[in-house]
C-alpha cells in the first residue's frame, strides 16, 4: 500500500478541523445523574442538586399556567412542547433547577398522581426557604405512595430516629422491600442518616420533605426518592 505524505501546514489545517469538528458535536450539557440539563421530570426531581424552594402560581384567577415537556429540544414556547396539565393562581409547587427561562417544577395535588414538568419562571413567585427548621416541624409519620418515613425525636437531645419502609410492586407477586432505621442530626433543613450500606437524604421545604437515597436501602428497584407530604 502507497502511503502518501501530508505535507506540514495541510497537516496542521488537517488537525484543526478535526478539533472543530470534536467541539461541535460534544454532548448537551449534563445536570442530574449525567442525564441532559433540559431533562425535568418525576423521577430526577428528588435528585436535584439545585437547592429546592416553595413557589406560588401567580396571575389573574382562572388563568391556566401549562406544564411544559422535557423531550428533544423542549422546554420551549412551541405547542408541541405544552403538556395537558396545568396550574391556576394560586397553587404551591416546588421548584430546582432552572433551565434559561423555565424552572423544573413539582406539584402534588390533595388527590391523585404528581405532576412534574418545566413552568415558565416568569409565571411564579418563589419563596425564601427557612434556614434552619423548628425540630418539631420533622416530626410525624410522612408518607409518599407505598413509602413512609417516621421520624421521632430521639433520646439525645437535637436527634432524632427516623424509620423508614419502601416497597416496590412488579407484576403478579413480584414485590421488593426495603427499610431502614438510623438517628441523625439535622443541620439546617437537610438531615442525612446512614444504616450500614443506605444512605438516605432528606430536605424540609415548607411542609414538604424531599427524599433521596444512594439506591442501596433494599431490594431490586427499591427506592425511597419522592416528595413526601405528613399524615393528618
Amino acid at each position: 500500500m502507497r502511503h502518501i505524505k501530508i505535507p506540514l501546514p495541510a497537516r496542521e489545517i488537517l488537525l484543526g478541523l478535526l478539533i472543530l469538528l470534536c467541539v461541535c458535536t460534544k454532548t448537551p450539557a449534563q445536570s442530574v445523574d449525567d442525564n441532559p440539563a433540559n431533562w425535568c421530570r418525576n423521577g430526577l426531581f428528588p435528585s436535584d442538586e439545585a437547592e429546592f424552594k416553595l413557589a406560588m402560581v401567580s396571575g389573574i384567577k382562572g388563568t391556566q399556567i401549562h406544564f411544559f415537556s422535557d423531550t428533544d429540544d423542549c422546554p420551549s414556547a412551541d405547542a408541541k412542547c405544552k403538556l395537558k396539565s396545568y396550574l391556576i393562581a394560586g397553587n404551591q409547587v416546588l421548584v430546582s433547577r432552572r433551565y434559561g427561562s423555565w424552572i423544573c417544577s413539582w406539584y402534588q395535588p390533595r388527590k391523585g398522581d404528581e405532576t412534574v414538568g418545566w413552568l415558565p419562571v416568569d409565571s411564579l413567585v418563589i419563596s425564601g426557604q427557612a434556614a434552619s427548621p423548628a425540630l418539631e416541624k420533622w416530626i410525624g409519620q410522612w408518607k409518599y405512595g407505598d413509602q413512609s418515613l417516621n421520624i421521632r425525636r430521639d433520646s439525645k437531645r437535637g436527634f432524632l430516629t427516623v424509620k423508614g419502609d419502601a416497597i416496590w410492586r412488579g407484576t403478579g407477586d413480584n414485590v421488593h422491600v426495603g427499610s431502614v432505621k438510623a438517628r441523625a442530626l439535622p443541620q439546617a433543613n437537610e438531615l442525612i442518616f446512614i444504616e450500614e450500606e443506605c444512605r438516605v437524604a432528606l430536605k424540609l421545604i415548607g411542609d414538604y420533605i424531599i427524599a433521596s437515597d444512594n439506591s442501596e436501602c433494599g431490594g431490586m428497584n427499591v427506592r425511597f426518592n419522592g416528595v413526601y407530604r405528613k399524615g393528618r
